[in-house]
């Protein structure tokens, strides 16, 4: 059965009209419509506020107590960071790997030749250039699983903080530091090297040296197309 477009489906429904449920809605008077009183009474609950202890916890900070503090669990994934070896040279050989599994596509890395002093005749290439745009990063870990030589991976670090979005953008430069400060705090040296001579870090308690395969043997002249 065809209705009436002017025919109130509420109405059809059992429901009541617009009508009766504005005869139902109590009139706001005077002072209720003019609102001076609702923002009189606003203001003096910030002033009231304004006065009273600050309720933020800095939970990074020396003022902070133990179970304010956020603990990361094993294999949290932070803030990123290069590894260097022994000799402070970083483990990254810009094979692109972990640019290229990377799903957010928030890698960018220039790579140039090396030389032979410097790492022997198996190592070509190291990083020019490496930078991680991590306002685009999920923190995903896929960087640091397709890494063939455990040059590249992530801290605890959780609180990043910055002004512009320039900050979020990590140079070579900013991912050793972030390097330097991680090993630290746990006590190892640059490379990662406990007091035991191992690094616990790496697969296997591998070191630079069996990462990077620079042996005395090992070194010799290059051929093109090697």
């Amino acid at each position: 059965m065809a209705h009436d477009n002017a025919t109130d489906v509420r109405a059809l429904m059992g429901a009541e009209s617009a009508q009766q449920r504005r005869a139902h809605e109590r009139k706001l008077n005077f002072w209720e419509r003019i609102y001076l009183p609702e923002i009189f009474k606003g203001m003096v609950n910030t002033l009231r506020m304004i006065f009273r202890p600050s309720t933020t916890i800095d939970y990074v900070g020396a003022k902070s107590k133990p179970d304010q503090r956020h603990i990361p669990a094993v294999g949290y994934r932070g803030e990123h960071y290069l590894k260097v070896d022994d000799n402070g040279n970083i483990k990254c050989v810009a094979c692109f790997m972990c640019s290229t599994a990377c799903p957010a596509e928030c890698i960018i890395i220039e790579g140039e030749q090396t030389t032979i002093e410097d790492f022997g005749a198996q190592r070509f290439k190291k990083p020019l250039s490496f930078e991680i745009d991590m306002l685009k990063c999920i923190y995903c870990g896929m960087c640091v699983e397709a890494c063939p030589k455990d040059a590249i991976a992530m801290t605890t670090t959780y609180n990043q903080v910055g002004t512009k979005r320039s900050d979020f953008i990590y140079d070579m430069a900013r991912l050793v530091r972030n390097n330097d400060e991680f090993m630290g705090g746990l006590g190892l040296s640059r490379s990662g090297r406990d007091a035991n001579g191992s690094y616990p870090l790496s697969p296997g308690g591998c070191g630079p040296d069996v990462t990077h395969g620079v042996t005395d043997f090992r070194k010799g002249v290059r051929q093109d197309g090697a």
